[in-house]
């Protein structure tokens, strides 16, 4: 089956123009001062701790609620949960709070 279909021709010389776009220059650093940046790093170290604390916290009593209240079947669920979170955490936690005791020998 052959079609006998032909492309328009080219109405405009569009291809041959040429759009400036003015310079490009290399990218630097966002100047951000370094006790605002000493902060968000503390800031971010403590929170995080902080949330690690709370979670061991909110562990244990989950877990004891769920022994007086008789729903013993439900323990395991949260100690899957608890296991899949706290390696988590805890990374996070030593990363943040290695670069914060570190950051000013670089």
């Amino acid at each position: 089956m052959a079609t006998n279909y032909r492309a328009p021709a080219l109405t405009h010389d569009w291809v041959n123009d040429v759009l400036e776009g003015g310079e490009v220059q290399p990218l630097q650093d966002y100047p951000i001062a370094e006790q605002h940046r000493a902060n968000t790093a503390r800031y971010i170290a403590l929170s995080l701790v902080a949330i690690l604390a709370l979670s061991v916290v909110f562990q244990y009593a989950s877990t004891m609620i769920l022994i007086y209240t008789g729903k013993l079947d439900a323990i395991p669920n949260l100690d899957k949960t608890f296991n899949i979170l706290m390696p988590l955490l805890a990374s996070l936690v030593g990363g943040a709070t290695t670069y914060y005791f570190t950051k000013d020998k670089r």
